[in-house]
């Protein structure tokens, strides 16, 4: 009896080293391989996950991706955790409870710049193949860990509405004598906001355009 108390003990312990080294694997043991016309964004949503996230796990600074390259994705069982912090990042409640010092907006305005002159493209989001409006916004915030919906009416339910604005902010407009939600960009300050026009590609335009200032609707802060 009382040699089989070592076996006992040393079966343990060799279970648990074995649990222990497994468990990383299992956390990033996904792979995908990369198709024609994907892009990381939609890679990243396909997945739960962000842009941000992808780069990270591929050690790839860019978003430039090719036909046959194999990707390295987040495991399954993390994507709850991931969408719960990204819910956490828009929450109102949040947001007004502990405002930063808006360096990310200065971050979000530098990323935003990197696209000018991107031509449009309905349902376009990404960079290689084109932005429509709410692509190139959800695209930008996308590379850094935020998520937001696809749509402009739907983003324009994110946030906090505000009366002054931020670099950062989201501005919204309403182009359709529908009164509905169907534009949207980045403001930058200076009475100036950053968009995918549909003539001019990314761009950047005054909140006092004359054809965009009269159909300026409210805007809405994530960061």
């Amino acid at each position: 009896m009382k040699n089989q108390q070592p076996t006992k003990f040393g079966m343990m312990w060799g279970m648990i080293f074995f649990l222990s080294l497994s468990f990383p694997q299992i956390s990033e043991a996904g792979t995908y391989l990369v198709k024609r016309g994907d892009c990381l964004w939609k890679i990243a949503r396909m997945h739960r996950t962000s842009v941000q996230e992808l780069q990270k796990l591929n050690k790839i600074k860019g978003t430039l991706i090719h036909p046959g390259q194999i990707l390295k994705v987040p495991d399954p069982l993390n994507h709850q955790k991931t969408n719960q912090t990204a819910a956490e990042r828009i929450n109102p409640i949040s947001r007004q409870q502990s405002h930063p010092a808006r360096k990310e907006d200065s971050d979000v305005i530098t990323t935003a710049r990197r696209f000018i002159g991107i031509p449009y493209r309905y349902g376009g989001a990404c960079p290689e193949t084109g932005f429509d409006c709410s692509g190139f916004v959800q695209y930008v915030f996308s590379l850094h860990g935020i998520k937001l919906p696809r749509t402009a009416s739907s983003q324009a339910a994110t946030g906090i509405q505000v009366a002054d604005l931020a670099p950062g902010d989201l501005v919204f407009f309403s182009t359709e004598k529908t009164g509905l939600i169907d534009h949207v960009g980045i403001y930058m300050g200076n009475n100036a906001f950053i968009h995918a026009s549909r003539s001019k590609g990314i761009t950047i335009t005054p909140l006092q355009d004359t054809w965009y200032g009269p159909r300026y609707a409210f805007a809405r802060r994530l960061l």
